[in-house]
């Protein structure tokens, strides 16, 4: 799927503005692209309201080192949707409190089977992680990273994902 040149320079706006001013001096890493696009997925993913959401910061989580959890954290503290963006390391049982978690390729499969309900947006960047339960996966292609959605799964969590954000992935799963 070609992606419009409007919504391809849409999509390199939002990650230049949420990079650090060094990065935009340089060619950000796969792992910085990475976390950048996770990060500006929120912009497009609506969670069930639970009333203290306009004052609550954006939780993004993650369960064990890695680059792109070393990249999510340098961009703690930004601001996205007039809400700070929280990066925080977490366990199974926090991961409740997150709007996005990711998972590494070495993360319990277990913990991705979303169950029936409100829960985070899920996102890795391992083949094949959309078959292991993520709604978001990652990968770098031809040079370029690119992303799949599991727009089933993230029904199931309770979230609805833009129309906007599907346009822009390689593959929807409906």
């Amino acid at each position: 799927m070609s992606v419009p040149l409007p919504l391809r320079g849409l999509l390199l706006a939002l990650l230049l503005a949420l990079s650090p001013p060094a990065l935009a001096q340089r060619q950000a890493s796969e792992p910085e692209i990475k976390a950048a696009i996770l990060v500006n997925m929120l912009l497009f993913v609506e969670w069930p309201e639970s009333g203290e959401e306009a004052e609550e910061a954006l939780a993004v989580c993650y369960l064990s080192d890695s680059p792109v959890a070393d990249a999510l954290v340098r961009l703690d503290g930004k601001i996205l949707r007039k809400r700070r963006l929280r990066v925080l390391r977490t366990d199974e049982t926090g991961a409740v409190r997150c709007h996005a978690l990711y998972v590494s390729q070495g993360d319990d499969a277990a913990l991705l089977a979303s169950p029936p309900g409100p829960g985070p947006l899920l996102a890795g960047d391992t083949p094949g992680d959309l078959q292991r339960g993520v709604m978001v996966n990652l990968e770098l292609v031809a040079g370029r990273v690119v992303f799949d959605v599991d727009l089933r799964a993230a029904r199931r969590a309770g979230l609805n994902v833009s129309s906007k954000a599907l346009r822009l992935a390689r593959t929807v799963l409906e």
